[in-house]
C-alpha cells in the first residue's frame, strides 16, 4: 500500500474563481444531515458564503465540467437558493489526490460524529494514507487511529450502529472487537444491554475468551451460562493460585527465620565452621 501524504498549500499559492454552478459535477455524493443542511442554507442566505468550495479542473478541457472535491453541502445550498455562480478554490490534481483532499476536508468537519469520523479515517487509510499521516491530520495518537480502523474492519454492523446511536461507547466497542467471532460480539452486546456485564468486565472476559482459543476451545457456540461458568472457573483458579502463593511465601519466611536462629546458635556454628554461610539473593518477606 502506498503511503500518500496530504499536501497543505499556503494561501498565496491557491487559486480562487467564480465558477458556474451548472459546470460542477459531484462524483462521490454523500448523505447529508438535513438539519445541518438547513442551517447551511440559512447561513448562506443571510450572511453569504464564508468558505469557498473546492473543485478539480483536471478534466475540464475534455468534459467542460469541474469535479467537486469538497463542499457539496455549500454547493447544494447555493443551488437551492437559485445562485448561478459560486466561489471556489480551483486545483489541478489526479483523481486520487482529489479524493484524498476531499476526505481530509470532510474529516476535519466530522469530529462530532465519531462513526462518520472513523469511516473517513478508514477510507483514507484504504486509499494509502499512513497511520502517522492520519494522526498528524486529526491530532489523534496513532493507537487511537489504529483502534478506529480495527473497529471499521472487524466490528459487527450492529456494534458500529450502536456506537452511532449512542447505545455503546467507543471504548466498549473497541474492547468487543477483541473477539473476532460475530456470535461472541453479539453475545457481549446482548448481555451488556441486559445488564449482566459492564464495560469494566470486558477486559477480563476477552482475556478469558482468548485463553480458551489458545487452548483450542471454540467460542463460536458461547452462551451467557457458559461464559459465567468460565468466569467462575477463572476466579476459582485465581483464588487457588493466590492461596498456593501465600503458602509458599509463608514457608519461605519460616525457613529464613529458622536459618537465622540457627546461625545465632554457637554450637551449630561450631559444627559447620568449615562451611561458609550461604547467601540468599532476592527480596523476601514484606
Amino acid at each position: 500500500m502506498s503511503k500518500s501524504k496530504i499536501t497543505v498549500r499556503p494561501i498565496v499559492e491557491r487559486r480562487f474563481a467564480l465558477i458556474p454552478i451548472d459546470k460542477i459535477v459531484v462524483l462521490n455524493s454523500r448523505q447529508r444531515d438535513e438539519e445541518r443542511f438547513k442551517e447551511t442554507v440559512r447561513s448562506i442566505s443571510e450572511l453569504g458564503l464564508y468558505k469557498p468550495i473546492c473543485v478539480n479542473e483536471r478534466q475540464y478541457k475534455k468534459t467542460g465540467t469541474y469535479e467537486l472535491v469538497c463542499g457539496e453541502g455549500r454547493l447544494e445550498a447555493c443551488r437551492q437558493l437559485g445562485k448561478t455562480f459560486i466561489e471556489a478554490e480551483v486545483i489541478d490534481v489526479h483523481e486520487e489526490q482529489a479524493l484524498l483532499a476531499g476526505l481530509a476536508e470532510n474529516l476535519t468537519r466530522a469530529k462530532k460524529d465519531v462513526v462518520d469520523f472513523m469511516r473517513r479515517i478508514f477510507q483514507m487509510y484504504e486509499r494509502g494514507v499512513s497511520l502517522a499521516e492520519l494522526a498528524r491530520i486529526t491530532g489523534k495518537v496513532e493507537q487511537t487511529i489504529r483502534d478506529y480502523i480495527a473497529l471499521m474492519r472487524k466490528g459487527e454492523e450492529r456494534l458500529i450502529r450502536g456506537v452511532e446511536e449512542g447505545i455503546f461507547s467507543i471504548n466498549f466497542a473497541i474492547q468487543v472487537i477483541e473477539c473476532p467471532e460475530s456470535s461472541v460480539q453479539n453475545l457481549l452486546m446482548d448481555e451488556f444491554l441486559n445488564g449482566n456485564i459492564t464495560s469494566r468486565d470486558l477486559g477480563c472476559i476477552t482475556k478469558i475468551l482468548k485463553e480458551r482459543e489458545e487452548k483450542g476451545q471454540t467460542n463460536k457456540d458461547m452462551t451467557f451460562p457458559k461464559l459465567r461458568s468460565a468466569i467462575k472457573e477463572r476466579v476459582k483458579d485465581h483464588k487457588l493460585y493466590c492461596a498456593r502463593g501465600k503458602v509458599k511465601r509463608n514457608d519461605a519466611i519460616y525457613l529464613m527465620e529458622s536459618l537465622e536462629t540457627l546461625w545465632k546458635d554457637e554450637k551449630f556454628c561450631e559444627m559447620i565452621k568449615e562451611l561458609s554461610r550461604p547467601e540468599i539473593k532476592g527480596q523476601y518477606g514484606n
